[in-house]
């Protein structure tokens, strides 16, 4: 018994310390904010909804150095001011889950690079007022430097299948917020990453 806890105690505790030390939430975790501006289809015309974006995510693969796989969830909530086109103003509400693929700056072994690029898909809901619907949701992304932060510009896509909702194009600009920089040197460094400077 006294073998088997000395045995825990100096191989499996360490072990256990470094995994968690080496793949935390924390470290996992950016999020970026912004504004937005959805364009709701009627017919042949479009009509905007202003709002505010906010763009919560979470690395779920991240050792490999040419890309990373992330979990998002780019929510905007705002309003519709009623026009020619829909003659009604409204609280505009978008929450889409998304499985993002990301490339170069802010992502990868290449953080430190200019440019950087995403794509993903997935499921949203719509809220436009008394009128809820849910779709198919597609979007890309490019990174850049900002002063001495970083900036995301996004298109998305969101196609509306159950419910009455609109089929919208959405753009977005968002700064990425936080010492995720940092982060992504200690994560570069732990990975199994090569030429990482």
């Amino acid at each position: 018994m006294n073998r088997t806890l000395f045995f825990i105690a100096v191989v499996l505790l360490p072990s256990v310390s470094f995994a968690q030390k080496k793949w935390t939430f924390k470290d996992r975790w950016r999020n970026s904010i912004g504004a937005s501006v959805h364009l709701l289809h009627v017919n042949e015309n479009v009509s905007p909804a202003f709002g505010l974006f906010y763009n919560p995510q979470v690395n779920i693969i991240n050792k490999y150095a040419d890309f990373s796989l992330a979990a998002t969830m780019p929510v905007t909530l705002g309003v519709h001011i009623k026009d020619s086109w829909i003659e009604e103003t409204f609280f505009y509400g978008h929450i889409p889950a998304v499985l993002e693929a990301n490339l170069g700056h802010y992502s990868t072994r290449d953080f430190r690079s200019n440019i950087g690029m995403s794509l993903g898909a997935g499921y949203g809901a719509q809220v436009n007022g008394s009128r809820v619907g849910t779709g198919f949701v597609s979007t890309v992304s490019a990174r850049t430097w900002f002063f001495k932060g970083s900036l995301t510009i996004r298109y998305m896509f969101h196609y509306s299948l159950q419910g009455n909702g609109y089929n919208t194009h959405c753009l977005s600009l968002a700064v990425n917020m936080g010492n995720y920089f940092g982060k992504l040197i200690h994560m570069n460094k732990m990975s199994k990453f090569q030429n990482f400077k």
